[in-house]
């Protein structure tokens, strides 16, 4: 039975593979003083440290 039992988990699990992770070279950027009406940007650096593809779908400002 247990031997049954891996056969079939053992190439699903297999197959499903990792887990994407996000890693974040900063988390906050503080723009100080503007004037307004001034444009400004940043560029957060973020690194997939997982083993499966990271898909980024949306990107919201806090």
């Amino acid at each position: 039975m247990k031997k049954t039992l891996m056969m079939i988990l053992l190439p699903a699990m297999l197959c499903c593979g990792g887990i994407p992770k996000i890693e974040f070279d900063t988390l906050t950027h503080d723009f100080g003083k503007q004037a307004q009406n001034t444009h400004v940007k940043h560029r957060f650096m973020f690194t997939n440290t997982g083993s499966a593809t990271l898909i980024v779908n949306k990107i919201e400002a806090g």
